[in-house]
């Protein structure tokens, strides 16, 4: 295993538990390293740090595997997969992240679980040169009847890896699930048309708590319809969805169909149609606001918050009186101060109180490691909006 030498700052965050070296940190000559190859890491002094794996084409060019100076191998593997699978056992359904990444020290590698089928993502050269030996484990473990296998495009392409796919046994059009007593479906072939967000499991229980029957329910960038599902099985509500995807309408419609009700589906940009439903004066008693990435990375920003704000202040204007909106966002570089930011902005456009009511955060099989501020990904406020 060959050596790598990091700078002063770089060695200050691998102490303090950060999975992460950027190549503007590193000391030693990159073009002695191959894509994905193991190395063990040193600061400037000779002093060992840890290991991990190595690649000169990204930016974030070592990820850690072990601040121990120990071989990363089958046990090595076997050992952080069994860790990360016993925290999950008895706490959900039949259909969860089994292993997060660097969430799960097992940086570049993401498995979900939906009951005897697993997703496998692999994001990184470095996780790459032991696909053999993971998907052993995993099969062992899961005695899975069909493992979908990807070769992740946009972070591989990164990493200047070719993307790929694969199928281990078999994978039917749709795999069927439960969460919390719904019934859902996911196409994991296909999973960027019909995918499925495990991370708002939890979001999607705390927002129907505070609905109540009948009560009219829109629930924007639906995508499966999960929020508008929980509503109108849990509480018989009103429920309308909106998504500019027809693909995703399709799907929620399925899964409104697969649990026996019925909701109304509209395909629409989410930002001209709030504006439509102001111009016919209509009013929800709940409003679910959770919109794609906005912010991919931290240039955008400034237009996120824009976006933030146009459809914050457009629902306040739909809101009925102590009705309740959810405001999320899925980037890092949006966090929770943003967001408040952007509802006391909005709530002042409007000339109304806001009450927070829920702090919202992923959930527990999406692991957030306090060491790395990046791990925290998926925010969003609960709040009631109160006349002045």
């Amino acid at each position: 295993m060959k050596r790598c030498i990091i700078n002063k700052k770089a060695a200050k965050k691998v102490h303090e538990f950060f999975p992460w070296v950027y190549k503007s940190d590193i000391i030693s000559p990159l073009e002695e390293y191959e894509a994905g190859e193991l190395v063990k890491i040193f600061d400037e002094n000779e002093q060992f740090l840890a290991v991990g794996y190595i690649n000169p084409a990204s930016t974030i060019t070592i990820r850690i595997l072990s601040l121990k100076d120990e071989p990363i191998n089958y046990r090595f593997f076997k050992s952080r997969i069994l860790r990360a699978a016993a925290k999950r056992v008895k706490l959900f359904d039949n259909a969860c992240r089994v292993i997060h990444s660097e969430g799960d020290y097992l940086p570049g590698l993401i498995v979900d679980r939906y009951g005897e089928y697993l997703s496998v993502q692999f994001l990184t050269a470095g996780i790459l040169r032991f696909k053999e030996e993971i998907l052993d484990i995993l099969l062992n473990l899961y005695e899975p009847k069909g493992v979908y296998i990807e070769g992740e495009k946009n972070s591989l392409r990164k990493e200047k890896v070719e993307p790929f796919n694969e199928i281990i046994g078999e994978i039917p059009e749709r795999v069927f699930f439960v969460e919390n007593g719904i019934k859902f479906q996911v196409n994991l072939i296909d999973a960027q048309k019909t995918g499925f967000y495990l991370d708002q499991r939890r979001n999607r229980q705390i927002v129907s708590r505070y609905i109540k029957q009948k009560d009219k329910i829109l629930d924007c960038f639906c995508h499966a319809g999960g929020f508008g599902l929980y509503a109108k099985v849990k509480k018989d509500a009103d429920v309308r969805l909106v998504d500019i995807s027809e693909d995703a309408i399709a799907l929620a419609k399925e899964n409104f169909m697969l649990n026996d009700v019925k909701g109304k589906f509209v395909v629409a940009n989410v930002f001209d149609y709030l504006r439509e439903l102001r111009k016919q004066k209509e009013k929800f008693d709940v409003i679910i606001l959770d919109p794609p990435s906005f912010a991919k990375s931290r240039s955008k920003k400034s237009s996120a918050l824009k976006g933030f704000k146009d459809i914050t202040v457009n629902a306040m204007k739909l809101i009925r009186n102590e009705g309740y909106i959810a405001l999320f966002s899925c980037s890092h570089h949006v966090g929770l101060k943003d967001l408040e930011q952007v509802i006391m902005q909005s709530s002042i456009d409007n000339k109304k109180v806001v009450e927070i009511v829920e702090y919202l955060f992923q959930d527990v099989d999406h692991p957030y490691i306090l060491n790395n501020e990046f791990s925290l990904y998926l925010t969003g406020i609960l709040f009631k909006v109160l006349d002045v």
